[in-house]
């Protein structure tokens, strides 16, 4: 025998509830004897049905939100294979035809690189010297889903300037190898990139890097590699910020489940692939760095928030911010070339 407050279910009192095994159907009979007033009675029976009607929706919805987990997770997996394997826009043949119409533009040389990385992965670039080098180069590095095509046309601007140029296609975009890993690797592939420039002869090198490339530059600095300069336009802060940035963004989704959606993919990453993505963190890399930074960021930038330079040059002890103006994601030349190209060669100049 057990007491229930009929307030909970029913209207009114306070009953006592006897359940009766039916011999005949081998079903369950209930009987109430209420203690003071008999006719405020609590319809046990409907109370009982009202239980198990919500337990059923409650088992519903708690299915319902399993199955959008595991979809979920699905679907988070799916697109972390697409990040790491992004679809290229250029083939080879275009790349290779662009390098060699800029070293004609400067009376220059043309020439295909290929090194080996520390994981035995094979990296591609072009190494383009103007006939009047001044001993000075530029690691041109380009953004996501692109190739060194991207930045060729920066490449000139350089080049045109007396730098020579190398232009990498990072792990796991045109002819390199690999997969992208947001700086991870790429950052130690590029020690690498600069240690073969300065073997070259260049006697100072900088990095110039749109959205991904800017913040491989940043990254490789926590990894020592001696810049004499560096300029990063649209960089992000780190992976996970980013990832949760556009998660929320293009998802439509609360930060909450934006922040939950990027940790399964750092962990499906680092399960399936071994990389630990969130050490992808350009703001952390740049503490205590003493190599000149210039960030460069639209200030309608829509893909990559200016919020990620703003951190990165608050943790960075030698560097300069250019927000602009009308500008989106790495289109401060197109809304400001003159302004635009002269910071970045004077940039280089002073240092």
């Amino acid at each position: 025998m057990a007491s229930m407050a009929g307030g909970v279910c029913g209207r009114g009192g306070l009953g006592r509830v006897k359940l009766l095994k039916g011999q005949a159907e081998n079903s369950f009979r209930i009987s109430v004897i209420a203690l003071g007033n008999t006719s405020n009675r609590i319809d046990v029976a409907q109370c009982v049905r009202d239980v198990f009607r919500r337990g059923m929706v409650a088992r519903i919805i708690l299915g319902a939100v399993v199955l959008l987990i595991v979809i979920g997770s699905i679907g988070v997996d799916v697109a972390m294979e697409g990040a790491l394997h992004p679809t290229g826009r250029r083939r080879a043949l275009d790349t290779a035809g662009l390098a060699q119409r800029s070293a004609d533009a400067v009376s220059g040389t043309a020439r295909h690189i290929t090194i080996h990385a520390s994981d035995d992965v094979p990296l591609k670039a072009w190494w383009i010297v103007p006939r009047h080098w001044s001993g000075r180069a530029v690691i041109a590095c380009h953004g996501v889903a692109d190739s060194g095509f991207g930045v060729l046309g920066d490449a000139l601007l350089f080049l045109r300037n007396g730098y020579a140029v190398l232009v990498p296609d990072s792990r796991g975009h045109g002819e390199s190898g690999g997969l992208v890993s947001y700086g991870v690797y790429e950052a130690r592939d590029t020690v690498q990139w600069l240690s073969l420039v300065r073997a070259q002869g260049a006697r100072k090198v900088y990095g110039f890097g749109e959205s991904l490339g800017g913040a491989i530059l940043l990254e490789s600095l926590g990894r020592g590699a001696q810049f004499n300069a560096i300029i990063a336009e649209s960089p992000y802060s780190s992976f996970e910020e980013i990832a949760r940035e556009r998660v929320a963004r293009y998802e439509h989704v609360a930060p909450w489940l934006a922040t939950i959606m990027v940790k399964e993919a750092l962990l499906y990453t680092r399960v399936a692939h071994q990389v630990a993505l969130s050490e992808a963190d350009p703001a952390h890399a740049v503490r205590g760095v003493d190599v000149p930074i210039l960030l460069i960021h639209g200030e309608n930038d829509r893909e990559t928030s200016p919020v990620n330079s703003e951190r990165i040059f608050r943790e960075a002890s030698c560097a300069e911010l250019w927000l602009v103006a009308d500008a989106g994601h790495t289109g401060a030349y197109a809304a400001s070339p003159r302004q635009f190209e002269s910071r970045v060669l004077d940039w280089f100049n002073r240092h």
